[in-house]
């Protein structure tokens, strides 16, 4: 049979009313959600966790089960770190795909080991900061591991620096893909399923991932780097051939003269010579007749 939840005349949904507590907060319920479940056996449906029936759930158990009632305040206080050491986590893809692993390794929780698996609605930010809220260890040690990975973070980020490259406004995007066709060539072994990549976020995840020594990143830029040298080269001269001629020393030098004048280089004064006789036929006609 299906229980219906009572508002009453000041606004309060239940679970606000036999918490006592009016103001309601995402990251308490889903903290509640998880704690409930692992230690009291409420056996929840996880679909509900972080949806939109979270707190009805929650209030239907503790109405059948009031007992529990009496330590979820000294629970939340022994657990929950204050916000402050939880502004930094950002949730963002890059940031969510680096820290899940680390702090399930630190807390040892992952599916089926300490958090139920199906929590199909408890992902990015939220998703993170709940498994730090439920991770059973004395609240100073847990600040200062969430201030640790901060730290750890903030250094991983500066190392973005070496990408800079990949981040150009104009040939930004063209530069990650000449990267990817690279690395699906060379590096394939790291990542059997790796999506192509089409910009500089997810080159960078890439590298995240790949997690290089300082040596081998900068020795695989440096790669990627003459390769699209070599490409932008090969588009320039796509309708020109490379031509080998020997030259006296005297014309080298006047060639060398020409190049240094007019600001060009030595190709370029050569093929504008020949054009320009080609199209007048001045000199070599004069110079021939005179000959």
């Amino acid at each position: 049979m299906d229980e219906t939840f009572i508002v009453d005349d000041s606004g309060l949904d239940e679970l606000s009313q036999l918490l006592k507590e009016p103001r309601q907060n995402t990251r308490h319920d889903i903290w509640l959600w998880l704690y409930l479940n692992q230690h009291k056996r409420a056996r929840f449906d996880a679909s509900t966790c972080n949806g939109s029936t979270m707190r009805d759930v929650i209030a239907r158990f503790l109405r059948r089960k009031t007992e529990n009632l009496k330590d979820i305040g000294s629970q939340k206080d022994r657990l929950l770190v204050p916000h402050d050491y939880l502004k930094w986590i950002e949730g963002d893809e890059r940031q969510h795909r680096w820290l899940i692993r680390r702090i399930e390794d630190l807390t040892k929780l992952r599916p089926t080991q300490g958090l139920p698996s199906g929590l199909v609605r408890l992902n990015g930010r939220n998703h993170l900061i709940a498994i730090l809220d439920l991770w059973d260890v004395d609240i100073a040690k847990k600040a200062d591991e969430i201030e640790r990975l901060h730290n750890r973070w903030l250094r991983h980020k500066a190392g973005d620096k070496a990408f800079e490259w990949f981040e150009d406004k104009k040939d930004g995007l063209k530069r990650c893909k000449c990267a990817w066709e690279w690395l699906e060539k060379h590096h394939v072994s790291i990542f059997k399923s790796q999506s192509p990549i089409n910009n500089y976020k997810e080159l960078l995840m890439y590298f995240d991932e790949a997690e290089l020594g300082r040596n081998e990143l900068k020795a695989i830029i440096q790669t990627i780097k003459k390769r699209w040298n070599r490409k932008q080269f090969d588009e320039r001269t796509a309708d020109k051939k490379q031509v080998n001629v020997m030259l006296s020393k005297t014309a080298i030098e006047l060639l060398d003269t020409l190049a240094k004048k007019h600001e060009l280089k030595r190709a370029q004064v050569l093929e504008l010579l020949i054009t320009t006789e080609s199209e007048d036929g001045v000199y070599f006609t004069g110079r021939l007749k005179g000959g």
